[in-house]
């Protein structure tokens, strides 16, 4: 991951998971969340269901496999632009994301999706502008905004969260 997209301190750190958090409820795919533990490494702090990677049988077919790769592409597409979305906007009150993290994003969601699925640029880059354009409504939201600022500070003070714990501290955004 390059520099700009990386954590600047705990307080970002916090601010990224709690904008994944957020998308998997803007997404209808909270049952996939067990916990988030700030402590864990970037790529690990987001404690997902064993569901989430867990393949088909061998029997399945190719067109079966390839739709799951697909669909947990998207989400985690999404949770990734969340993330950075919410630190952005969010934590650092931008109005949206500047020219270098959107580019370094854009390219790190192709190479993904292409190395997952097999998705074109293009294919990636409308997947992309979607969930940009979703998560840039979101976090501009100012009650969106206040429940990441409480959420985070919850992972900040608590260090590891459950989902039930989780989702009830996001329960106002299904008013929203």
């Amino acid at each position: 991951m390059s520099s700009s997209l990386k954590y600047i301190d705990e307080n970002d750190k916090a601010y990224g998971l709690a904008g994944m958090a957020i998308s998997l409820l803007a997404w209808d795919a909270e049952e996939w969340l067990e916990s988030i533990n700030i402590d864990a490494p970037a790529d690990a702090a987001m404690q997902m269901s064993a569901d989430f990677y867990l393949t088909l049988a061998p029997k399945v077919s190719a067109k079966a496999l390839w739709e799951q790769a697909s669909k947990r592409f998207q989400l985690t597409a999404a949770m990734t632009v969340a993330n950075v979305a919410c630190r952005q906007m969010t934590l650092h009150h931008h109005a949206s994301l500047s020219g270098e993290i959107d580019s370094e994003l854009r390219s790190l969601l192709a190479d993904e999706g292409a190395e997952l699925c097999g998705y074109e640029s293009d294919e990636v880059s409308r997947l992309y502008g979607r969930a940009l354009a979703y998560c840039s409504r979101l976090f501009n939201h100012s009650g969106v905004c206040r429940l990441a600022d409480q959420l985070a500070a919850r992972i900040l003070d608590a260090r590891t969260l459950d989902a039930p714990e989780i989702f009830t501290i996001l329960a106002p955004l299904n008013r929203m």
